[in-house]
């Protein structure tokens, strides 16, 4: 069994692949979809560029989620479940005007930066009963050794807007591709608020995320580093780690 320190140095270090652009898909009126579906498959249709940029303003601008998104039941019922990470767009920091930099390789939690494996997608899953979020992140590690990472933590809604979740990361769980747990260690983030406290909710620094357009099969949303997110539903009924609550 590898150290938590060799695994977290061999992630940090393990390049990620370069992800191919493509161009979007323009929407198309058909009988069978409403205009915000169509909307939907052109922007499921590309992984990055300006025209995607421009499909997440359309969409969360015609149909935003209601601000008591996290508080209503019936309205939070929604997020419930597991998304996959179909494209992540940094912004330009210090702005609101998104500027494609590139779709990132990297999921970061609380100041804890960790490429991804670009050939199996990330996934979040929310249990908006336990308030409970989680990132599964595939790892390539030398020797060609697999691996699963995933961070969790607790969420609550924001005050000010219900559809703003703040986070508080607090475990760190390594698995095999099987769903054997190897590693726990959320004593990690522990240090790293330490650290730099401005990471603890409540801080400027402190880890949010705001849904900005939410469907049955889609979410989009923003983050506290100024990123913007597409998520699908995903179909895989728990995935290899279902075994292991968030």
């Amino acid at each position: 069994m590898w150290c938590l320190a060799g695994v977290l140095a061999a992630a940090l270090i393990a390049p990620p692949l370069a992800p191919t652009a493509r161009p979007c898909r323009p929407p198309r009126a058909h009988p069978s979809l409403s205009a915000l579906s169509a909307l939907e498959d052109s922007l499921l249709s590309c992984a990055s560029g300006k025209e995607a940029i421009d499909l997440f303003k359309r969409l969360e601008t015609a149909a935003p989620p209601p601000r008591d998104l996290l508080s209503s039941p019936e309205a939070a019922a929604r997020l419930n479940g597991r998304w996959v990470l179909e494209a992540t767009v940094a912004a330009l920091d210090g702005t609101d005007d998104l500027a494609l930099k590139g779709v990132e390789g990297a999921v970061n939690a609380s100041g804890l930066v960790v490429p991804t494996d670009q050939s199996k997608k990330p996934v979040q899953q929310i249990d908006v009963k336990a308030l409970r979020i989680g990132n599964e992140i595939e790892l390539s590690l030398p020797l060609g050794i697999k691996a699963t990472l995933r961070v969790a933590g607790s969420f609550r809604a924001d005050a000010r807007d219900g559809r703003r979740a703040l986070v508080e990361f607090d475990s760190l769980d390594l698995f095999t591709p099987g769903g054997r747990r190897l590693v726990r260690a959320g004593f990690v983030f522990d240090v790293i608020r330490r650290l730099r406290p401005s990471l603890s909710e409540g801080e400027a620094g402190a880890s949010w995320l705001q849904t900005t357009y939410l469907s049955d099969r889609l979410r989009l949303g923003r983050g506290n580093k100024g990123s913007i997110f597409v998520l699908s539903r995903s179909l895989d009924d728990g995935g290899p780690l279902s075994a292991w609550p968030l």
